[in-house]
């Protein structure tokens, strides 16, 4: 019986390890201690622990693929930065901690934002150096970019900021879900999945249960952005209604937003049943990321 709280744990610790190795030596050094102070800030890590399960699933270790991994926490960690910014949401915690503008000032935040989304691909390319690894790299920095970009989380961000105030179906908070959070998730299980060699039939099944644990993902944060408490997430509460965000609860109510999120998370792990490889990793790390409480 796998342990998921156990799983993410240890490899939490490899990622930030690893992570603490694959910053630039050398460059501007407010901008540097910017990078580095939000990328150590803690959080879950559950991003590039994906990524490396993924690859668990296909039997391959996580020394072959951490710094896809590494990649993948970089575009999250530039994403919360820009997120927080006061033209964005003006937050002042992030993982417990003071949001990186309020410690270095908002340009040196946008520029250490930046700074992080363009050393990710740094980290792939070398990836790609790596024996057998240039195919797989080319691939992985095509899927990265794409969910990253206007097709993906950015996209997602700026419908999300576009829907403040309005009243939206159930179809269109879900296409903002899945933009905005939704392809990150899917990029990092894809991207561990193709650095592991998975077929392209196994990427279908995997990108399917990717996308429905993103959507819920995203229903349960919006849930605890209202039954959460700041401690116990590390970020302010309550943010999504003082913006008149359109998200489940708001427009549903918290118990059909619960229902909605369990039905997601169902819609996942059973789409793993048509992998024919061990999914117990996988859907243990669903059930965790789903049913959590911070």
């Amino acid at each position: 019986m796998i342990d998921p709280d156990r799983y993410i744990e240890m490899k939490r610790k490899r990622i930030n390890r690893a992570l603490q190795n694959a910053l630039p030596a050398a460059g501007p050094p407010v901008v540097i201690k910017a990078m580095r102070s939000s990328l150590e800030a803690g959080g879950k890590r559950l991003r590039p622990v994906l990524t490396l399960a993924a690859a668990d699933t296909f039997g391959v270790d996580e020394h072959e693929v951490i710094e896809v991994a590494c990649a993948i926490e970089m575009v999250h960690t530039y994403s919360l930065i820009h997120d927080d910014l006061p033209a964005m949401d003006d937050s002042a915690l992030r993982r417990g901690k003071p949001t990186c503008h309020r410690v270095f000032g908002e340009a040196v935040a946008i520029l250490a934002g930046d700074a992080l989304l363009t050393h990710a691909f740094e980290v792939l390319a070398r990836y790609g150096r790596k024996e057998f690894c240039a195919q797989k790299a080319v691939r992985i920095i095509d899927e990265l970019a794409k969910a990253a970009g206007v097709k993906g989380m950015l996209g997602g961000q700026i419908l999300d900021l576009e829907a403040e105030g309005k009243e939206l179906t159930a179809e269109q908070i879900e296409k903002i879900y899945i933009l905005k959070t939704g392809t990150m998730l899917k990029a990092a299980v894809r991207c561990g999945a193709i650095a592991a060699g998975a077929s392209e039939s196994e990427l279908v099944i995997l990108t399917r249960f990717a996308s429905s644990l993103g959507t819920a993902f995203q229903i349960v944060d919006d849930l605890l952005d209202i039954e959460g408490t700041a401690e116990e997430l590390g970020k302010p509460v309550g943010s999504d209604s003082t913006h008149g965000k359109a998200t489940y609860p708001a427009v549903f109510g918290c118990r059909e937003a619960s229902l909605k999120a369990e039905q997601f998370y169902r819609q996942a792990v059973e789409g793993l049943d048509e992998l024919e490889r061990p999914t117990e990793l996988l859907c243990s790390l669903a059930d965790r990321i789903v049913f959590r409480k911070k």
